[in-house]
């Protein structure tokens, strides 16, 4: 994975190549998903993500990342788990230092 301008990251999921960012419009959608409010919520709830929750926080920063709401459902939905927590990790990391 790559930071290719402050707060996009690229990386890789499966055979596709995606971009993630996250935005507050994404940080807004992830709050509503896990039924959290504001950062030190998020971040304890992250402690418990169900495959559910990080399926909903890859498609949030894959549509901020600029992946139509299509393309971001379905590589959310067929990534695999690990994958799918190196990407979401590696664009909070870049985005919250």
């Amino acid at each position: 994975m790559t930071i290719s301008q402050p707060g996009n990251v690229s990386a890789r999921l499966g055979e596709t190549a995606v971009q993630l960012r996250l935005s507050l419009a994404a940080l807004m959608e992830i709050e509503k998903a896990l039924g959290v409010s504001g950062m030190e919520a998020l971040a304890g709830r992250f402690r418990t993500l169900t495959a559910t929750d990080l399926t909903a926080v890859l498609r949030a920063v894959l549509r901020a990342g600029g992946h139509a709401d299509a393309d971001a459902d379905a590589l959310a939905q067929a990534a695999a788990p690990h994958e799918a927590a190196q990407a979401v990790l590696a664009c909070f990391d870049a985005n919250l230092k």
